[in-house]
């Protein structure tokens, strides 16, 4: 099954939604698929879904991780493939004919994800999507929705990559101080509080003032008391958050407020349109995450 078949233009810049795939850890054949939540992924982070049976696991040399299961060939790509049921701590599942790899693409890393049973594609408004409140699996889980009357939790697939390549985000946030500290803030929003840490510990070292928020509602109320907004000098926001997303955050600050302070995303999604969207939306630019040369760049432009 080709992700190209499936609308994954979901219009977020229009509709302020996202697409969710999402899936259960055991199959529909299981006498407990019922007691089992449905997890997702956003639709703009996957390339495409891949039937098991067709294609031939290897193991390799790598360090396990408990949770690697091996390599497969994608026309002339490899591909390190990770079971899902384990990394959340399930029973890792048998692999028979219902069960999919999801390919997915964060950051520019590719990697496979197996699980035994593909529900569907479901269309949820921002509004519909909350903080996760599941104490297990907290660190796994970004937020939470309903599909079809029953909970789902949305995976935090850059958790997962983190702990796959053993990124060590204190050692990534060493930076030098810099030279003229700028005297405006910088306005940031990330709904995971490893990306939030990161960030804080950037801006510290940088020595720059900012005020940081869980989603896009703080920067929005922030700036819409008049005498603020000359205190921002950029606005630098992930795109997929409950509540208030970057979005709405860029449609607020560029087309309902009329600000000229720079909006810049800084998103894991590096697949699908979410960059040609942004920048339709008006924003400035458009950088990854955990890339704090980047970062520094950015803030050395507008600030300079």
């Amino acid at each position: 099954m080709n992700l190209e078949n499936i609308n994954k233009t979901a219009e977020l810049s229009k509709n302020n939604s996202m697409s969710l795939m999402t899936f259960k850890m055991t199959d529909e054949h299981n006498k407990d698929f019922d007691k089992h939540p449905f997890y997702a992924l956003n639709i703009f982070k996957i390339k495409e879904v891949l039937n098991t049976s067709e294609y031939q696991m290897k193991m390799t040399a790598m360090d396990e991780d408990g949770f690697f299961m091996g390599v497969i060939a994608v026309r002339g790509d490899y591909i390190s493939v990770y079971d899902t049921a384990r990394w959340l701590g399930y029973k890792a599942p048998e692999s028979d004919d219902r069960s999919v790899i999801i390919v997915c693409e964060v950051n520019n890393k590719v990697i496979g994800l197996h699980v035994a049973y593909i529900h569907g594609v479901f269309e949820r408004d921002w509004k519909e999507i909350t903080q996760s409140d599941s104490m297990a699996n907290q660190s796994k889980v970004v937020s939470q929705t309903q599909i079809d009357d029953e909970l789902c939790y949305i995976l935090d697939i850059e958790e997962m990559i983190s702990q796959i390549t053993g990124t060590d985000l204190h050692k990534e946030a060493q930076v030098e101080k810099l030279e003229i500290v700028p005297e405006k803030i910088i306005l940031f929003a990330d709904d995971q509080a490893s990306i939030r840490q990161y960030v804080k510990s950037v801006f510290d070292n940088l020595g720059v003032n900012y005020q940081i928020y869980e989603d896009g509602s703080g920067i929005i109320n922030y700036l819409q008391n008049p005498d603020n907004q000359n205190k921002v000098g950029l606005v630098l926001t992930d795109l997929e958050m409950p509540n208030v997303s970057g979005h709405t955050v860029i449609k607020e600050v560029k087309e309902n407020m009329g600000l000229s302070i720079p909006v810049v995303v800084h998103s894991s999604m590096t697949v699908g349109d979410s960059q040609r969207q942004a920048a339709e939306l008006g924003a400035d630019t458009f950088i990854g995450k955990i890339d704090t040369q980047e970062i520094v760049r950015v803030i050395n432009h507008y600030f300079a």
